[in-house]
């Protein structure tokens, strides 16, 4: 219960500041942010994940409900967008030729074989849309707004995978609300890299 509920106010907080409305009813959460070098980043807000389509679901559908974590996310997105906050997305694909890997980790075995963010190939799109690697449907007017910078793929769980660090960088962004729905592992992992001053950490 604690956990929610300082989740639930660091959601408001966070909220509070990019859409300028006051939450003075609840607690300060003691979250400073500086709107010119603040980004917002979300990994994997995809199918696979968050919906009850998803070949995850029946793992974590449960606590993606009992947290509110779809609506949740998109609050963040919606209230970011309203004040022109930068937004990088983390996604997570796998190519055919990721299924060639010789050294697999028990879940990456897991995950390749039941096809978790599987796509036809880096240089189609073809057969993505409605797909466990595609967006999830009310996310995306957020992400395909020409404005979001969606990164290369992350193909095992930190951003050494991908271009997230170099993007962010490259913006002048060197505080981070990092949210999403694997806390434990791709979420959580970008809190190990050190380049970055994070100020909280949001596993929603």
């Amino acid at each position: 219960m604690f956990i929610k509920t300082k989740q639930t106010i660091l959601v408001a907080a966070l909220c509070g500041f990019f859409s300028g409305v006051s939450y003075a009813d609840l607690p300060d959460p003691g979250v400073q942010f500086n709107i010119d070098n603040t980004a917002l980043v979300i990994t994997e807000p995809q199918v696979d994940f968050l919906s009850p389509k998803g070949v995850t679901w029946g793992v974590v559908g449960k606590s993606v409900e009992e947290n509110k974590t779809v609506e949740n996310i998109e609050k963040l997105l919606k209230a970011a967008k309203s004040k022109s906050i930068p937004v990088f997305i983390s996604p997570h694909y796998y190519y055919p030729h990721d299924h060639e890997w010789d050294h697999e980790g028990a879940l990456e075995t897991l995950i390749h074989k039941i096809g978790m963010f599987d796509r036809k190939g880096a240089l189609t799109t073809e057969g993505f849309e409605g797909s466990g690697a595609d967006w999830l449907e009310r996310y995306k007017p957020y992400i395909n707004d020409d404005e979001t910078v969606v990164t290369s793929p992350h193909k095992v769980f930190g951003p050494e995978t991908n271009d997230l660090i170099l993007q962010l960088r490259k913006r002048g962004i060197d505080k981070i609300v990092l949210a999403g729905m694997s806390a434990n592992l791709c979420t959580e992992w970008l809190c190990c890299v050190n380049q970055f001053e994070l100020f909280r950490k949001v596993t929603i």
